[in-house]
Parts: structure tokens; C-alpha cells; sequence
């Protein structure tokens, strides 16, 4: 049987894609004709990437061929994009989280947080973000922390309490810990450049444009916004969003009866433990020793494969991090070919002069808030980041913007404006339809601490990044 293919999601990417290619003879004298062509299909392609009529993989794919038979690739070329070192090090750092989830130690570290800060809700909801901001260095799937390991925590945690949403109760406790989990979640998958496999994205998009930034380098610049939203974010919505319950006594004993069932660290949890505080201080410190953070990466896998923490099943068992590494790496060859081939030198030059004399800080102001508010469009962060990122950027950078800045604003954004619809991404799926939140509800705090947020990283973010010598 054939699998079913919606066809009719097929007619805008080809229509604009097949338009841009009869549109030749009519292009900027100052592009040349093997680069008009790639710009279709890198646009057809894009779009073909947000109505989906197939997974990207599959979109990417067919786009890499019609380039190659047309001769804008050739296959070598083709080939040698699948050893783009970003690519592998989203893929590296996905099999690494398979091995706490597996290992069962990011439970084990969430119990230890609950029992410890657990008396009141809201040293509770603080508890709950130390959890997550841990897990969040070496675990860059937002949906794999709120899916596999805090949501759970979170509607067992609440039950155990009395707040249930098929009593009616969700507003006791649940409401308040599910919607600040998945802020808190926004905050440290903007932390950390591994915090999200859509930060390695834009900056493996970034590197086609010539600029580099290293794991240390966005640790430092995101460090101190990122903990003032840890501070702020659970007490305004503590404020605004207040849970019923305000003292959980029995949390401690909740969370200690969960340690007692999981007994005492396995060999595996420690491996993990162990494993995960190499990485971090590699990445931290590694590239004064020559070592990159995807090298990092790899020598992480390569030692839990050791030692059995996890094993080739589980990851060929990675889905998602083999459709990222194909996508992903064809996107980056596309994107390299036009800087090649001197699109986006024209692009950024053209666009970037229309904001000629316009202060670059007020530039990137409006492009980081226009880029922050078109996430209402979107329904994944990769999407936007594929399709808007590497235009986003040329702009800056045309318009005077330092590319480190631009390139790192933008891409701190690319995380941070999941605090905008339920369809934002995989945890706002799951959560907002969980029952804890009421639409309406979710849609309102979201917008609240969406201006929360781009007052923090990007008013706060730019304050910082000038006192810290970025620019």
C-alpha cells in the first residue's frame, strides 16, 4: 500500500519555487544565474518545510536532488555536506540525553530537587527549574525533558497533592507547576547553546554566513539573563497565576518514598553522572585544549557505548536525531552554496542599505521583536529557524550590525519565542492539552511572559553583552 501524500500542500512551494525559476532573465544583474536558481529552490524548499506536504527529511531531499541534476551541486559536494560537524553534534547530544532518560538519573536528580526545596509550591516550582536547568546542558530536546522526565514528575507530583483536573482541582497546585515548567523551559533551552537542538541550528546557519560562536561564548553571554528569568518567571506567574495551595508539606515525603523506590544509584546513573560532568567541563573549557564541542560530544556517546549506558539499538532508536542530521545538513549546504555563490553577500548589502544611517542597536532591536512575534505562524522551532534565520541575519549584518551580535541575538531568540501560542512547539502541545491550563489561559500568560522575556534578553541581554565586552 502506498503511503497517503497530501498533494495539494505540494501546489504553493512549487508554484513560488517554479515562478522564481522563470523569473531568470528578470534577476539582480548582480546575481548570477546558477544562484537564482538555488535561491528557488532553497525558497520552494523552505516553504515546502512549513506546509509539510512531506517530513522535512524527505522535502530536503528531494530538493538536494533537483539541485544536483540541474548542476548547482555536484554530488561530492552532496556527499560532503553530510559531515557537517553542527549536524553531528545535535545528533551526538540527542543520543546523550537517550542516556539519562534510560539510565533513569534525570529522575533521580528531579526527586532529590523536590525533597530538598519542596515545602512550599513556590520553592517547589524553583526546585523544579534547578532540575531543569541541569538537564537542560546535555539534554537539547525540550520535548525529551518535559516529555520523558518533568511532566511526569509534575502531574504525579500534583495528584499526590489533590490537584487533579478530572476533579476540578487543577488550579490547586497543577496549573501553576505544569505552565511555569514549560516557561522555565523556554529560559534553559536559551541558556545553554546544547539546551536545544534549534540553537546548534542557527548557529550551524550562522557558520554559512562566516560567523562562529562556541558553547562558552554563548554560555557567558546568555549566563546572566538566563538566571534572572529563573528568578523572576516563577514568582510573576506565582503572582498572577497563584496556585491555591500554597504549602506542600508532604512533597518532601512524596519525593523521599520516590528516592526509596529507586534505590540506590545504578552503575548506569553514575556512568551518566559521571559522563555528563566530563562534557560540561569540556565544553567550558575544552577548545584551549583543541577540542571542540562536537568532539565533545562524540567522546561522550563513545563512553557511554563503552560502558553500556546505552547501546546501538538505542540509537538507531534516535528518530529524531538521524531526521535532524539529514535535514539539517542539507539545509546548511543549500545556505553555504548561496553565500558561495555570493547571494547572501547581496542580499545582506541591498536589504542591509535600505537601513542605512539607522543605529544598529535599534536595528536589531525591531528585527529580534519582528522575529520574536512571527513565531505565531510557525508551529515548530526548526521551521522558523530554516526559514527565517539565515535572512534575518544577512539583514543584521547588512545593516551594520557587529555578527556576533546579530548571530547570537537571533539565535537566543530562536528559543525564546516559544512563550507565544499552544501549537509553539512539542511541550506547548502537550501541556496546554494536559488540562491544567485552560486555552484561553495559556494564550494570556504566554503573551505576559513574552514581553517578560524580551524585556530580559533583549533589553537586559544587550546591557550585559556591552558590559561583558561583546561589543
Amino acid at each position: 500500500m502506498l503511503d497517503k501524500i497530501q498533494w495539494k500542500k505540494w501546489v504553493l512551494p512549487l508554484a513560488i519555487g517554479i515562478g522564481l525559476w522563470l523569473l531568470t532573465p528578470l534577476k539582480p544583474a548582480a546575481i548570477n544565474v546558477q544562484a537564482w536558481h538555488l535561491f528557488a529552490i532553497f525558497i520552494a524548499t523552505i516553504i515546502a518545510c512549513v506546509t509539510k506536504p512531506l517530513p522535512m527529511m524527505a522535502t530536503t531531499i528531494i530538493a538536494v536532488v533537483i539541485a544536483t541534476l540541474t548542476g548547482i551541486f555536484k554530488m561530492e559536494e552532496v556527499t560532503a555536506g553530510f559531515g557537517n560537524s553542527t549536524a553531528w553534534m545535535v545528533a551526538m547530544c540527542m543520543f546523550m540525553a537517550a542516556g539519562f532518560i534510560k539510565s533513569g538519573l534525570g529522575k533521580r536528580i528531579a526527586y532529590f530537587f523536590v525533597k530538598t526545596f519542596g515545602k512550599r509550591t513556590l520553592g517547589l516550582a524553583y526546585a523544579l527549574s534547578l532540575v531543569e536547568t541541569v538537564l537542560a546542558i546535555g539534554i537539547p530536546s525540550n520535548n525529551a525533558r518535559v516529555n520523558g522526565i518533568m511532566y511526569p514528575i509534575i502531574d504525579n507530583l500534583s495528584r499526590e497533592m489533590g490537584s487533579d483536573p478530572k476533579k476540578g482541582t487543577e488550579r490547586d497546585m497543577g496549573s501553576f507547576l505544569v505552565f511555569t515548567e514549560y516557561e522555565v523551559n523556554i529560559v534553559t533551552s536559551t541558556m545553554f547553546l546544547t539546551g536545544l537542538a534549534g540553537n546548534m541550528v542557527a548557529l550551524g546557519i550562522a557558520k554559512t554566513q562566516n560567523v562562529t560562536i562556541s558553547w562558552m561564548q554563548w554560555f557567558v553571554a546568555a549566563i546572566v539573563p538566563g538566571i534572572i528569568s529563573l528568578i523572576l518567571v516563577p514568582f510573576i506567574l506565582y503572582k498572577i497565576y497563584p496556585p491555591k495551595i500554597k504549602e506542600t508539606p508532604n512533597a518532601h515525603a512524596w519525593a523521599d518514598k520516590k528516592l526509596q523506590e529507586l534505590g540506590k544509584m545504578t552503575a548506569a546513573e553514575k556512568i551518566m553522572g559521571v559522563v555528563f560532568v566530563l562534557s560540561v567541563a569540556l565544553w567550558l573549557v575544552g577548545s584551549k585544549f583543541g577540542i571542540d564541542a562536537t568532539l565533545v560530544s562524540f567522546i561522550a556517546v563513545a563512553l557511554l557505548l563503552v560502558f553500556g549506558v546505552i547501546n546501538v539499538k538505542d540509537i538507531l532508536g534516535q528518530s529524531f536525531a538521524w531526521n535532524i542530521l539529514t535535514w539539517l545538513s542539507i539545509i546548511m549546504l543549500m545556505s553555504q552554496k548561496l553565500m558561495t555563490l555570493g547571494f547572501f553577500p547581496w542580499f545582506s548589502k541591498t536589504l542591509g542599505s535600505a537601513l542605512h544611517g539607522m543605529n544598529w542597536v535599534l536595528v536589531l532591536v525591531i528585527l529580534f521583536l519582528v522575529y520574536f512575534y512571527l513565531h505565531y505562524l510557525f508551529p515548530s522551532v526548526s521551521t522558523q529557524i530554516s526559514a527565517l534565520y539565515a535572512g534575518f541575519l544577512s539583514i543584521a549584518i547588512g545593516a551594520g550590525v557587529p555578527p556576533m551580535m546579530a548571530a547570537l541575538m537571533l539565535a537566543l531568540d530562536g528559543s525564546l519565542y516559544l512563550s507565544t501560542s499552544s501549537y509553539s512547539a512539542g511541550p506547548a502541545a502537550l501541556l496546554s492539552s494536559t488540562g491544567y491550563v485552560s486555552n484561553k489561559d495559556w494564550w494570556k500568560l504566554s503573551a505576559i511572559i513574552g514581553v517578560v522575556l524580551n524585556i530580559i534578553w533583549l533589553g537586559g541581554g544587550l546591557i550585559w553583552t556591552k558590559l561583558i565586552g561583546m561589543w
